[in-house]
């Protein structure tokens, strides 16, 4: 199960006229059982593809004239071959890979002309495009291809394809058929469909994140009465509703950041010269907001979600007559949260036993010098190494002194 949404806020608040310009950033994560080792790689440009000839059906050949950063599964069982399932790239266009079972089916290796792996598909496109528009332009030119259901390799996944514009393009693989949608909030989720996610979702027009109040006024509808009727499990469908509803919340501020950007305050001055000490820019709201939103959304901690399993009794020592038992296990669980920065061309990454952000500031990276594939740079994400897990801020607390004749201390 993974959830992808998209936010977007004033890049130059408190303007006069007002500025147009747009931060858009998205997030999504990860959810799946067990341990999948996954590290954030560096891709350079000019890298050839595919990385291993005939993989997995790729037959198209290409050069990437886009670098970019993105997580893939790694250790034994992929070092071969890094398989994309999100990721940015120096254009701020970004590719996200989310589980869609059942109904899954892509169109069979060996009877297509310029193939390309699902496992290959978000790499074509974060190599090679800068824009959904030029994306979806060239798509009729390949043929995505997979295995079928049942075998061992085969992985049931759409795509969601988001630019620095705020545009976005989803593609599903149904019957053996590419089927493509447009989309301007992001948000996508898991089975059923996306068509049908559409659907579902305008049975919630009722809702509204606009009160009369907030809590501490205690008067009429505060702020969330208007929610009731939200949907708060797990399921993909109300993933999908939560996601659509609560991101919308920022389109109905004030277009130009008045009265909210910078958070938490307003500025005394117009236009705004720099964010006060302490104070949140659009840059780090719109990252912090999308963050926090991604996982509000998904709301799976590890431990949250169980399942019942049989136990091994090949590695139970229990004797082979002994019926075999049940046991209640952990279950899916957000493995990893990305957000990208499209207008900024940064991403940011926090692992399921971490609560450190960690960022890659793409424009700071030669795509140029990078080391190709198989030298190329990467960094643990699940399991994340020795890579410290919390901010150790005791050694920065200071003592509290007096003020004189005041009575306070600071």
């Amino acid at each position: 199960m993974c959830t992808h949404l998209m936010i977007s806020v004033p890049s130059n608040p408190g303007q006069n006229p007002p500025d147009t310009a747009k931060t858009y950033v998205s997030g999504r994560a990860m959810e799946l059982p067990g341990v999948l080792e996954q590290s954030v790689y560096v891709m350079p440009r000019n890298q050839a593809w595919p990385l291993q000839a005939g993989q997995g059906g790729t037959t198209l050949q290409w050069k990437n004239p886009y670098g970019f950063v993105g997580i893939a599964p790694s250790g034994r069982a992929w070092a071969s071959q890094p398989a994309f399932c999100d990721g940015i790239n120096t254009e701020g266009l970004s590719v996200g890979a989310l589980w869609l079972a059942p109904g899954t089916e892509y169109p069979p290796i060996g009877t297509q002309g310029n193939q390309v792996s699902y496992l290959d598909f978000p790499a074509w496109i974060l190599g090679n495009f800068a824009s959904v528009e030029d994306f979806l332009a060239a798509l009729p030119t390949i043929s995505v291809v997979g295995p079928a259901p049942g075998t061992p390799s085969y992985v049931p996944l759409h795509f969601i394809v988001t630019d620095s514009t705020g545009q976005s393009a989803v593609i599903e693989f149904i019957g053996g058929k590419l089927t493509q949608y447009k989309c301007t909030n992001g948000v996508m989720t898991n089975w059923p469909t996306y068509d049908w996610q559409l659907t579902n979702v305008q049975n919630y027009f009722n809702l509204t994140l606009v009160g009369s109040g907030t809590s501490t006024t205690g008067a009429g509808n505060p702020v969330g009465g208007g929610l009731v009727g939200l949907p708060g499990d797990s399921l993909s469908s109300s993933r999908f509703v939560r996601a659509t509803i609560l991101s919308q919340g920022f389109s109905q501020l004030p277009a130009d950041g008045t009265g909210w950007l910078p958070a938490p305050g307003v500025f005394a001055t117009t236009p705004p010269s720099k964010n006060p000490p302490g104070f949140a820019g659009p840059e780090q709201t719109a990252v912090m907001v999308a963050l926090q939103l991604t996982q509000i959304c998904m709301g799976t901690p590890y431990g949250m979600l169980l399942e019942t399993v049989q136990n091994s009794l090949a590695t139970t020592g229990i004797p082979a007559t002994t019926p075999p038992s049940s046991t209640t296990t952990y279950g899916d669980y957000t493995l990893w949260t990305s957000v990208r920065d499209h207008t900024n061309c940064k991403y940011y990454f926090m692992s399921a036993f971490s609560g450190i952000l960690t960022m890659i500031d793409l424009s700071l990276l030669n795509f140029d010098t990078t080391p190709a594939y198989p030298n190329n740079a990467s960094i643990a994400v699940l399991p994340q190494g020795d890579a410290p897990w919390c901010a150790d801020a005791t050694k920065l607390l200071t003592p509290a002194t007096s003020v004189a004749g005041s009575g306070r201390v600071r």
